[in-house]
């Protein structure tokens, strides 16, 4: 069962691989956090809900910017042991690596919604969500 799980990760790491900070989670990562500043005023937010936020992101950016600088590593690594042409056993140990530090990345993510969900009321919450669904449409455009 193990086996497949972490298959299920390779797989799912290397798909979803993509260029800029994508490439530094499992899934797509869930952007609320920006948001939640660009249109405080516009949500509502007191000074001890910024307060609060500020601290989450302060706390979080060290261990989420340790993660950035592992996986680039490891990315640069596995790839020199392609062109080396290294064993299959030894290039997904890296990539199993990659994988785990991609779901801690995954698992950050998560837990700023968590902490944002349990820090705006659920009307606020509701509005952060309305207004990152608008605003993405319409940078799709």
């Amino acid at each position: 069962m193990k086996k497949i799980i972490l298959a299920l990760m390779l797989l799912g790491s290397l798909s979803l691989a993509q260029e800029g900070i994508g490439r530094y989670y499992l899934v797509e990562r869930v952007f609320l956090m920006p948001f939640v500043f660009k249109y405080a005023d516009e949500l509502g937010l007191d000074s001890e809900q910024m307060k609060k936020i500020k601290e989450f992101v302060k706390k979080n950016e060290k261990e989420v910017e340790r993660n950035r600088k592992i996986l680039e590593y490891l990315n640069r690594k596995a790839k020199l042991m392609i062109l080396d042409g290294s064993e299959e056993k030894e290039i997904r140990e890296v990539l199993a690596d990659i994988a785990s530090v991609k779901m801690e990345m995954s698992l950050l993510n998560a837990k700023s919604v968590r902490f944002l969900k349990s820090t705006l009321t659920p009307e606020q919450f509701q509005r952060l969500k309305d207004i990152v669904v608008v605003r993405l449409f319409e940078l799709q455009q």
